[in-house]
């Protein structure tokens, strides 16, 4: 099995859309579910959106599970603020959480 890397992450993330899309929900799903209805970080436990982060991801997760897909403006909000969580995401990749 493939062992996932931060750097790959990001270029991943860069370089394809549906994966940024795929990425915002791996992460959304992680989340309690608490924190993913208030929109905000409650549990500090190493998985989910930070404080700063949480209500903007969290509208683009509901979004984004509602059939759409980011366009305009938001692609470039959203990665900007995804490449941060490569970490996490290069762990729910390799199925260490």
């Amino acid at each position: 099995m493939k062992k996932w890397t931060t750097d790959e992450i990001k270029e991943m993330l860069k370089g394809n859309q549906s994966w940024l899309e795929r990425a915002i929900l791996a992460i959304y799903n992680k989340q309690t579910s608490f924190e993913k209805s208030a929109g905000e970080t409650i549990e500090h436990n190493g998985i989910g959106f930070n404080g700063v982060d949480a209500k903007y991801l969290s509208w683009v997760a509901t979004y984004l599970k509602s059939g759409r897909h980011l366009s305009g403006d938001h692609i470039e909000k959203a990665l900007k603020r995804m490449l941060k969580y490569s970490g996490q995401l290069a762990r729910i990749a390799n199925n260490e959480v």
